[in-house]
Parts: structure tokens; sequence; C-alpha cells
């Protein structure tokens, strides 16, 4: 879960987003994948999402200095029918070619009712929110996921053991644009544990809970399978571009419907509307929290409070944010 930083600073997110695109540009990511990046970056910030903001950019610069992922890549459309797309992403980060498919789903979907947009051969395409916020934008509901090379399913260092409880934790969103209320939107991982939930206390759950750890296992599993060898990513293609861009293994889907696929789009939005005040009005909330709202209630405030305040950015993550830039020879606005 995202929470507010104990120390932070302000920070207006056009800083974040100016000094985001400087870093990668600096680190010889395409100016229009920088530009790009950034506004989603500072995004991502914006609704309080932290672990998936501007932070992000010290990882991804380092991956695009050090042969990680291709910082030049040559989008290309494999596959253009009138219900699907699918774009290569040539070893760069998934952002550029995952957004790119997601424009060309939603002019499907407008079309024909629904549509899937695909990417594949690409690196870490961040919160699947992204992609499922721009189809929302357009009068549309979505799902998106990011798989991987089914070679590489396993989770990385923070599973020591290889804990199948643990396993995985692939980004995976689903968006419901409402009318008056905030939008329903889960924008999540799969497995029931955080990444930073590791120890005794949390194996202690597996034998109290356990149905809860096999859904999470069923979640990741299906995630994986359905952005990783639904979309290519189990191909000769795949694993060239993964021996030449290491971080380059994996592939993304997004599922855009028109709401007014089977009822008025004003009907859909209405009963959104329902759903999101129900919940908020009538049940008990989480034990510790003081209300009960549904996904995206939440990340709609905090975006509505931080475009006037600023983003409180973590006093920590800044001087992060700060020695990167200094590497790359970039000087942020805080530091003025």
């Amino acid at each position: 879960m995202n929470r507010p930083p104990a120390e932070s600073k302000l920070v207006p997110a056009a800083q974040l987003r100016s000094f985001a695109a400087a870093c990668l540009k600096a680190a010889s990511l395409r100016p229009d994948h920088a530009d790009q990046l950034a506004e989603l970056l500072s995004n991502s910030d914006l609704h309080g999402v932290r672990s998936h903001g501007t932070r992000a950019i010290i990882g991804y610069c380092a991956r695009l200095q050090d042969g990680g992922n291709n910082p030049n890549p040559d989008l290309q459309i494999l596959q253009d029918t009138p219900t699907t797309a699918l774009v290569d992403g040539d070893g760069g980060l998934g952002y550029a070619p995952m957004m790119q498919a997601t424009e060309m789903a939603i002019a499907k979907a407008k079309e024909h009712k629904v549509a899937l947009g695909a990417a594949c051969h690409h690196g870490h395409y961040g919160s699947a929110g992204h992609y499922v916020r721009r189809a929302m934008e357009e009068g549309c509901t979505a799902f998106s996921v990011q798989g991987a090379h089914p070679e590489r399913f396993g989770e990385g260092g923070r599973n020591k053991g290889q804990q199948s409880a643990y396993w995985g934790n692939p980004p995976i969103s689903f968006g419901f644009p409402a009318e008056e209320e905030p939008p329903l939107i889960l924008d999540a991982a799969t497995c029931i544990m955080a990444d930073y939930h590791r120890g005794p206390e949390y194996d202690a759950l597996q034998e109290l809970i356990p149905p809860a750890f096999f859904k999470s296992m069923g979640y990741t599993g299906s995630a994986l399978a359905l952005g990783g060898a639904f979309v290519g990513q189990n191909s000769d293609r795949a694993r060239a571009i993964a021996q030449q861009w290491p971080r380059a293994t994996n592939g993304g889907l997004i599922i855009v419907m028109d709401i007014g696929a089977f009822a008025p789009p004003e009907a859909f939005r209405e009963g959104i509307d329902h759903l999101v005040r129900g919940v908020r009005e009538t049940m008990e909330p989480v034990k510790g929290y003081p209300e009960a709202t549904l996904p995206g209630t939440i990340e709609d405030r905090k975006a509505k409070e931080y475009t006037q305040t600023g983003v409180p950015m973590a006093l920590e993550d800044l001087e992060r944010l700060t020695a990167c830039g200094h590497e790359l020879g970039i000087t942020a606005e805080w530091e003025k």
C-alpha cells in the first residue's frame, strides 16, 4: 500500500516531470519516450502511487546506461486487425509500446465495442493503471496486465527460497469510469502480499489462510500467461531480445471495452456511482481505517489535493533523485 511518507517535502508535479524527463534523456532514452515516461510517472505521484512514481527513474536510468534496456528502440506493429494490435518493443522499456497498443485498442473498441492491445519484447511497463486510465479517459472500461517470458516466471531477490506463497507480483489493473463519484480502479499487483511483506510473521499466515495464497498463485500465473505467452513471449524472438537486452523479458496486454457495448453509457456510469457511493455510505471500514472506500477513491482525492499543494515526496527519495541527477549532470528545481 502506498502511504504518504512520514517525512516529506512538497514538490510541484511539473518539477518532478521536467526533472524526470531531463534525467531520462541524459541517460540516452529517446526524447519522445522520455517525455512520455516522465508524464506517466509524475501522474503516479499525483495519485499517491509512490512505488511507481518518479523515484523509479533511478532504476530506469541505470538499466538504460548498463545495457539492460534499449534506449532507442524501433517500435514495430506486428499485428493490426479490426480488433487486435500487437507492438514490438525492441528491447526498450515497456511504457511506449504498451501505450501505443493501448491507443490502437481504444480506437478499435470505439468502432467494434471491444479490442485487444498487446506489446511484447520489452522491459517493465510500470503501473498497469497507466493504460487503463487512458482507456477510461475515452469512455471505455479496461483491464491490463504485464506478463513475462515463461523461463523468467520466478520473482527475484525479494523471494529468497522461491516460496510459492510469495510467487511473483506482476502489475494488474481494472478500471471503470463513473459519473459523479470517483472512478472504480483497481491498480495493484497479483500477490496477496506486498514486496515488503516478508518474514516469520507473514509466513505464519500461510497456515491460517491458505486459500488466500492459493488465489494469489492463481492470479500470478494467469497474469504472467496473459501478458507473456499469450502475446508472444514464448518465442525465439523473445529469447533473442532477452539475450541482447537482459531486462526486456516482458509483455503486456490490455482489453478495452466501450462502456456502451450493452447498455447506455450513462446507465453504466450511474451504476458505478451506486457501487462507489454504496460502499462508502453503508459498509463498515476495514479495521484500522476510518472509512470504507473502493479502490480509486483515495487516489482521486490525492490527485485533486496534490495538484494544488504539490506532491509530498519522501525526503530520502528526493535525496536519491538529486544524487541521480548530479550523476547525469542535471540539477533539480527543488535544489535551487
